[in-house]
């Protein structure tokens, strides 16, 4: 005849079934939280702003003399090099808009400012993809925008939709360690000359 478990038995398996069980969850508890540190590891901080993409003339990001057409050379490094950047940059750091800044040096334009500009009527059409005159800029503001709107269209058609695409000019008041000009400076300058592309989070 089998003897039945005794109840001191019964607690003692029952006793320890707990402890396996609660072992279970405190190991599946663990691996979960160390998954979620490490992710939060890697996040960046509320405050870290994203890295500034430069394009610098002398780094082979160059316009033709006071142009602000691409040069295929030009487009395909963007497609290698600046498109997928932009595509992790704003998924690293949860960044929807894309500022493209001019940058010129303080060298005037021939003409002194007094040829005439058309950038008025195809800066608007060349962003958006349309067909359009060439810019012509009659001052370096007026340049600076030119570029920006011209790498802004190519990211455009490049298929960045998901981002808002804003192109801007500095013309020639930031220099490249992001200090203002002294003045007094109306030389030409390559290091200057640069398209910069800065990521942020929309504003809420």
């Amino acid at each position: 005849m089998s003897r039945q478990p005794t109840r001191s038995s019964l607690a003692l398996q029952m006793g320890q079934e707990t402890i396996y069980l609660l072992l279970a969850v405190a190991l599946f508890s663990a691996i979960l939280l160390g998954g979620y540190l490490v992710a939060l590891a890697n996040r960046p901080t509320p405050r870290e702003e994203p890295p500034i993409i430069v394009l610098p003339e002398a780094g082979g990001f160059s316009f033709p003399a006071g142009s602000a057409a691409l040069s295929p050379a030009f487009e395909a490094r963007l497609t290698r090099q600046v498109v997928p950047r932009l595509r992790a940059i704003g998924k690293a750091y949860d960044a929807s808009v894309i500022e493209v800044i001019g940058h010129t040096d303080e060298t005037p334009r021939q003409g002194g400012g007094r040829l005439p500009s058309n950038l008025d009527r195809t800066l608007v059409p060349l962003y958006l993809g349309q067909a359009t005159a060439e810019p012509q800029a009659s001052d370096n503001a007026g340049l600076g925008m030119a570029r920006a709107v011209s790498v802004a269209r190519f990211l455009r058609l490049a298929g960045l939709a998901e981002f808002t695409i804003v192109p801007l000019s500095a013309g020639p008041f930031l220099q490249p360690d992001d200090k203002t000009i002294a003045g007094g400076e109306g030389r030409a300058d390559e290091s200057r000359r640069r398209i910069e592309v800065r990521l942020r989070r929309r504003r809420e």
